[in-house]
């Protein structure tokens, strides 16, 4: 506290602009006139903060209730983004079109298939919607967004009801993408576990497509979970390798196919002491277990699970 107390102290003598936005809003709104007249409105503006000076301007876009166009200014510097603010304002301003693109025929995608979207991260690799997946709907749910979705890697969150209730309120003037992306709507559907449904773009061959399912945890959970499994794998080695002993790292748990409380995933494990193999743990305890890390059916070691450059290649059941 005292340092950042200490910096923000410095950056008020030295007279760096880090703490107000004025002159790069006034800026943003100048090269706007200047190169898109009447085209674009300031909405928002906040500080590249740790840096000393620089702003990031985000506008609307007239005629399209969706875009979103973000442009970083340095006033003092006389740059946008550390380039010519004409070439970075041309850039981001077709970027922020393109987005909007994007997004439309996600959004469409989805309503096409009965599901309506809250929110989404700015890239729009992740988008949310509302539901509660059950065992019995799952597998249904996955086949549905598999075949509805753009064909492209994305990642569909689930909130559940009460969890989308509790979003906050935005003002509906501002571009769809500002309302749903904004920090305060992401961490509150993130604020409980919630299931992320992942589809990878078609093969190109056989037009096929995978997909995962997976929790996502709060931290506390997820260390509360991190930790059950470690033991019990612990104890299986115990028991059936002995000498053999947990490494460090796990895989991610991925959902059983069909189901939303069954987990499968891979516990790493040493030859040895773990201190001997610390980062290369070319084994894993092949593991089923409950949402709460309790294992459920037959555990099995996994030799090998390293390619010839070290990363991790896991035979997930499917």
């Amino acid at each position: 506290m005292r340092r950042w107390a200490a910096l923000l102290a410095a950056v008020g003598l030295t007279g760096g602009c880090a703490l107000g936005t004025g002159d790069d809003r006034s800026r943003a709104e100048e090269l706007a006139a200047q190169y898109f007249p009447g085209q674009l409105k300031v909405v928002g503006a906040r500080n590249l903060f740790p840096e000393t000076t620089g702003s990031e301007i985000t506008f609307a876009l007239t005629g399209d209730p969706d875009a979103v166009v973000r442009l970083r200014v340095d006033a003092e510097k006389g740059l946008c983004n550390g380039k010519s603010c004409e070439v970075e304002l041309r850039t981001v301003m077709e970027r922020g079109k393109q987005k909007a693109q994007t997004w439309r025929e996600l959004a469409g995608a989805l309503r096409g298939c009965g599901h309506q979207p809250i929110g989404a991260n700015e890239g729009l690799g992740e988008v949310w919607i509302e539901g509660e997946p059950a065992n019995a709907t799952i597998g249904g749910l996955m086949a549905e967004l598999g075949d509805c979705l753009p064909d492209r890697s994305i990642t569909v969150n689930f909130a559940a009801p009460a969890v989308a209730a509790k979003r906050p309120k935005v003002d509906p003037k501002l571009p769809t993408l500002l309302q749903l992306t904004g920090s305060k709507t992401l961490a509150a559907l993130s604020a409980k576990t919630y299931l992320a449904a992942s589809f990878a773009q078609r093969d190109a061959a056989t037009r096929k497509r995978e997909s995962s399912a997976r929790l996502v945890r709060p931290f506390e959970e997820r260390e509360e979970f991190r930790k059950r499994v470690e033991a019990a794998a612990g104890a299986w080695l115990a028991a059936n390798r002995p000498g053999d002993t947990i490494g460090r790292g796990m895989s991610l748990w991925r959902l059983r196919p069909g189901t939303v409380d069954r987990l499968v995933g891979f516990v790493l494990f040493c030859n040895g002491k773990v201190q001997e193999c610390l980062g290369t743990s070319e084994n894993a305890v092949l593991m089923t277990v409950d949402r709460q890390g309790n294992p459920v059916g037959e555990m099995r070691a996994v030799e090998n699970v390293r390619n010839a450059q070290g990363r991790l290649e896991l035979p997930y059941p499917v």
